[in-house]
């Protein structure tokens, strides 16, 4: 991981999420999942992009089952977005770049024009 992407567990997710003052995407993976495999440098290159706008993180589910049942993540990997520690968007699957980073992109305008 990168510094731009913070590594949450089922101790520090909910604190985590509160804390964040800007849009905040969690992604929900397993190890196991290539598409997860698929998705990692796209939500790499995004950190960065976005970087100062946006918070990443990952929650590795395998080892945190908590997080996954309370936000009833089923499908790898799962892209949660959060403003002001509530849910405003989520997508699942393997995803394109320009999919991924649209979606970011109106988030981000959402939240600035509330």
């Amino acid at each position: 991981m990168t510094k731009r992407i913070f590594v949450c567990n089922d101790k520090d997710l909910e604190v985590f999420i509160r804390s964040q003052d800007k849009l905040t995407i969690v992604e929900f993976w397993d190890p196991w999942c290539s598409i997860c495999a698929e998705m990692a440098p796209i939500f790499s290159k995004l950190a960065k992009k976005y970087e100062g706008r946006a918070v990443f993180s990952k929650l590795n589910m395998r080892e945190n089952e908590e997080s996954p049942k309370r936000y009833q993540v089923y499908v790898t990997p799962t892209f949660i977005f959060f403003m002001g520690g509530k849910e405003i968007k989520r997508m699942g699957g393997l995803l394109g770049a320009n999919e991924l980073d649209n979606a970011i992109k109106e988030c981000l305008e959402k939240t600035q024009n509330n």
